[in-house]
């Protein structure tokens, strides 16, 4: 027959056993892992949404040209460094943390000619300050050069920028 070994130290109660493991559960320990609520929260930018425009023409070296406060959508999964944007015309950019963006450039052909847009501007908690930057070439003239100013007003819930 085996004897049994003696262990060393008190012995606890169960009343005792049971009210550190409550307070051990509460604490969220023993287990080593992460709870996904547990740590500081994080903020992600988030800029999806409609925008009410106001443009006005800068810097035009191509003679008349006519811009408008087209309506304006954001798509933007929150935290996401791409998004979309339609002004007129859909463009794909890259969002920096900071609310600043570019988009990639965007060739098109109407009246004027062959034009090549790009944007770069910040988005605010507000809405959006940006440069849609433009050149031309027609097709019996020398190439030109306009620039858009946009200030966006964002309707609904306010952007979230970290």
């Amino acid at each position: 027959m085996l004897a049994r070994p003696r262990r060393a130290g008190k012995r606890i109660s169960w009343g005792t056993a049971s009210a550190l493991l409550g307070i051990l559960a509460a604490c969220g320990g023993g287990g080593g892992g992460t709870s996904p609520t547990s740590g500081p929260s994080v903020t992600l930018i988030a800029v999806g949404g409609d925008y009410t425009m106001m443009v006005a023409l800068t810097d035009n070296t191509c003679g008349t040209v006519q811009v408008a406060p087209l309506p304006t959508r954001v798509e933007h999964t929150p935290g996401a460094t791409q998004f979309r944007l339609t002004h007129g015309l859909t463009y794909t950019g890259t969002l920096s943390n900071d609310g600043t963006f570019t988009t990639d450039a965007q060739t098109v052909t109407d009246s004027l000619g062959a034009q090549t847009v790009r944007v770069t501007g910040r988005f605010t908690r507000t809405g959006l300050e940006a440069l849609a930057s433009v050149a031309v070439q027609p097709p019996a003239a020398a190439a030109c050069r306009y620039a858009v100013q946009w200030t966006g007003t964002k309707q609904g819930a306010p952007n979230v920028i970290p």
